[in-house]
């Protein structure tokens, strides 16, 4: 179900792109397929929440107004996470649960020295314990490195992608980390992929700190959080 009306700088509207690209949708907007059992979306303009198909609709209708009803203080938010579990866990087999801060990138973010883009003629960058990412980059994923000493010390990857929109995956190297390598690796693949005319994403989990401590020292703007559940009807 196309969003309307197309406002190409609303995180919703770069949302809804991000999950129609990854997952089906049915003709009431509902997930089918492997997408996750329950998909929620808050920003500063709202909350917006997704729930699978095979779900009956009275538990998405519960969802939604769970959803929608007013937050409290963020040390509560794991309560409402845990209310929507219960919801969920009587009708279907709850695999994994996730949540965490959504950030964006500024405009005219410095381009980092230092840093390759990777590709099957130079994915032997890898090679210094970063070897499980030589899949992605030889599929064609959109992946830049930061090297130290003529390797990758880390690198960020496009995990979710769209055309509208990419979502950041990052590792830095095992003996590499605290250096900010990480943080080199990210700023240049947000201009990889603005480069291709997609706003970059990034995304972590709310027990991440480290993560979190990358997306501060690269000054992302905070710009709305998701909560997923996954399993399977």
């Amino acid at each position: 179900m196309e969003p309307t009306p197309p406002d190409t700088g609303d995180l919703r509207w770069r949302a809804d792109q991000l999950l129609q690209a990854m997952f089906g949708h049915d003709e009431c907007g509902r997930l089918t397929g492997a997408a996750p059992l329950v998909h929620i979306l808050r920003t500063a303009r709202g909350t917006w929440a997704r729930v699978h198909a095979d779900l009956p609709d009275a538990l998405a209708e519960r969802v939604q107004a769970l959803a929608a009803a007013p937050r409290g203080r963020p040390q509560a938010w794991a309560q409402d996470y845990a209310r929507l579990v219960e919801l969920v866990a009587p009708l279907a087999a709850v695999a994994a649960v996730r949540a965490g801060p959504l950030y964006g990138f500024p405009p005219g973010l410095p381009e980092p020295d230092g840093c390759a883009t990777l590709t099957a003629a130079n994915v032997g960058l890898l090679a210094d314990g970063l070897d499980e990412w030589a899949p992605d980059v030889l599929a064609g994923a959109m992946m830049a490195a930061a090297l130290a000493e003529g390797r990758a010390a880390a690198v960020c990857a496009s995990v979710r992608a769209s055309p509208a929109v990419h979502c950041a995956g990052v590792e830095t190297a095992p003996g590499r980390r605290g250096c900010g390598h990480g943080r080199r690796a990210v700023a240049a693949w947000a201009g990889l992929v603005r480069q291709a005319g997609a706003e970059p994403l990034y995304g972590t989990t709310f027990d991440n700190l480290p993560s979190q401590r990358l997306a501060a020292g690269l000054g992302l703007p905070l710009v709305g959080s998701e909560f997923s559940i996954y399993g399977a009807v």
